[in-house]
C-alpha cells in the first residue's frame, strides 16, 4: 500500500509540473517546430567543404583558394577592388561603373567577418559611415547607394539600394559576436540602431520603412512606388532568421519575414527553367518599372544570378523551406547545364540567350548546389567553379564580389556567427 501510495504520489506531481503554466509557457529549443528536427548549420554548427565532399580537394588546398582569391580582390595592386584612404577608411570600388556601391562596401564587410580580418572590416565600415550614412533629412538612417571614391554622393540625394542595408547589419551582428563591443565600434548597437532605423519611417515625403509592411517582403527602394515591388534577389531568408532572434526592436515583424522571403523565391522561380526576374511584384510575377529604361527586368539579368546563392544559402543554414529549395535549384541547374553554361541573359522560359555565362553565376550556383539531390549534377557545379579563372579586367567588381561570396559558402567559410 505504501508503494502505491509513493507511486501515484510521484505521478500526480510529475503532472502537476507538466500542467502547470511554466511549464507550458517554456518555449521550444530555438528553430525547434516540435514536429521535425532541423539540419541546417544553423542547429548543428556543421559548414560543410562541398569542394572536400565532392572533389576530394583537401583543407590545405581550399584554404591556399581562399588566401589566393583575397590576395587577388584585397591586395594585389593590379587586380585588387580594395582601396584604403588616408582617413583610415576604405572602400570596394566598382571597377565598371567607376564608383562606390552599398552593395560593395557591405559585401566586402561580410568578406572581412567570415575570414577575421577586422582592421579592414572596421575601415570599410567607417567609410560608410562618414560618406554613406543620411544622418538628417528624409532619408536619415538609411545609406546612400552609390558615392564617388572622394566620399561625395553621386546626385542631389540618392536613395538607398536594400541589399546594402541587408548586408551591413547582419556583418556588423556577426562583427559583434566575433570581435565584442569594445573596440572602435560597437557593432551590435550599431546593427540594431539601422534595424530600428529601416523601420521608422512612415510615407512622409515619400520615404517608407524598407520592408513593407503588408507583405512582410523587402521593397526594391522604399520610395514612393517602388515601396509597393521587390528585387527577388534582396530576398535573404537566412539573414531575416537572424534578424527574428537577434533584434530588440519588432521582433514580431521580423519573425514574418523569413518565411515570406522564402514564398517570394518559390513564386519568382520560372516553373520549368527556375530562372528568376531581376525585378517582381510581390506575388513573384515580373516586372517592369515605367523609370527602367535601360533593360528589361522582367528578364534573368544581373541581379538575379544571386538568387541561387541566397537560396542555398537558407536551405544549408535553416533547412526550413528544402523540398521547395531542392525543386528550384533542380530546375535551374539543370537549365544552365542544358545551354552549356553559354549565356547569362533569357527570358525566363529560357528564350532569347544574350550574354556570357560569368564567373558570378558559376559561383552563385555552385551554392544553389547545397540543394541538389542529383550528386552528380553537384560535383559538376563544384567543379566548374574550383576551375574557374578568377575576374580579370574592368567588370571583375561585381562578378568578383559574388563568386568570392560564393566560394565562402561552399568552402564551409560562410558561417553564422553567433
Amino acid at each position: 500500500m505504501k508503494h502505491t501510495t509513493l507511486l501515484l504520489f510521484s505521478i500526480s506531481l510529475m503532472l502537476s509540473i507538466i500542467c502547470s503554466p511554466e511549464a507550458q509557457a517554456r518555449p521550444l529549443p530555438e528553430g525547434d517546430t516540435g514536429t521535425s528536427t532541423p539540419q541546417g548549420a544553423y542547429y548543428t554548427g556543421k559548414y560543410r567543404n562541398l569542394f572536400n565532399e565532392y572533389l576530394g580537394t583537401s583543407q590545405q588546398e581550399t584554404d591556399r583558394k581562399i588566401e589566393q582569391i583575397w590576395n587577388h580582390f584585397f591586395v594585389n595592386e593590379e587586380t585588387r577592388v580594395y582601396y584604403e584612404s588616408d582617413d583610415n577608411t576604405a572602400y570596394i570600388y566598382d571597377t565598371g561603373n567607376r564608383d562606390v556601391r552599398t552593395e560593395g562596401v557591405s559585401y566586402g564587410m561580410m568578406i572581412c567577418v567570415q575570414l577575421d580580418k577586422q582592421a579592414e572590416f572596421d575601415k570599410l565600415w567607417r567609410w560608410a559611415k562618414k560618406h554613406m550614412l543620411y544622418t538628417s533629412g528624409k532619408w536619415s538612417g538609411y545609406f546612400a547607394w552609390q558615392c564617388r571614391t572622394n566620399g561625395d554622393k553621386i546626385g542631389k540625394e540618392p536613395s538607398c539600394a536594400s541589399d546594402g542595408e541587408i548586408y551591413f547589419i547582419t556583418a556588423l551582428f556577426f562583427a559583434s559576436h566575433r570581435w565584442g563591443d569594445d573596440g572602435a565600434f560597437n557593432y551590435s548597437l550599431e546593427a540594431q540602431k539601422i534595424l530600428k532605423d529601416i523601420m521608422s519611417k512612415d510615407g512622409s515625403q515619400g520615404i517608407y520603412s524598407l520592408f513593407n509592411t503588408d507583405s512582410k517582403l523587402v521593397t526594391f527602394v522604399p520610395q514612393n512606388e517602388m515601396w509597393h515591388y521587390t528585387d527577388p534577389s534582396y530576398n535573404l531568408p537566412a539573414f531575416f532568421e537572424l534578424w527574428a532572434m537577434w533584434s530588440v526592436t519588432n521582433k514580431e515583424f521580423w519573425k514574418q519575414t523569413p518565411d515570406a522571403a522564402r514564398r517570394l523565391l518559390v513564386n519568382a522561380s520560372h516553373k520549368q527553367t527556375g530562372l528568376f526576374p531581376d525585378y517582381s511584384a510581390f506575388d513573384g510575377s515580373p516586372l517592369q518599372p515605367r523609370w527602367k529604361k535601360d533593360y528589361d527586368a522582367k528578364r534573368y539579368q544581373f541581379d538575379a544570378i544571386r538568387c541561387a546563392m541566397n537560396v542555398g544559402m537558407d536551405y544549408y543554414w535553416f533547412g526550413k523551406d528544402a523540398a521547395n529549395q531542392t525543386d528550384m535549384m533542380t530546375r535551374l541547374l539543370n537549365f544552365f547545364k542544358q545551354d552549356n553554361y553559354v549565356h547569362g541573359q533569357f527570358n525566363l522560359d529560357g528564350s532569347a540567350p544574350a550574354g556570357g555565362y560569368s564567373a558570378g553565376m558559376a559561383g552563385a550556383n555552385a551554392v544553389g548546389a547545397f540543394a541538389l539531390k542529383d550528386k552528380n549534377l553537384a560535383k559538376e557545379y563544384l567543379q566548374r567553379l574550383w576551375d574557374e579563372p578568377l575576374p580579370t579586367g574592368r567588370f571583375r567588381y561585381y562578378n568578383g564580389m559574388v563568386y568570392m561570396l560564393s566560394v565562402l559558402h561552399v568552402s564551409g567559410n560562410f558561417r553564422i556567427i553567433k
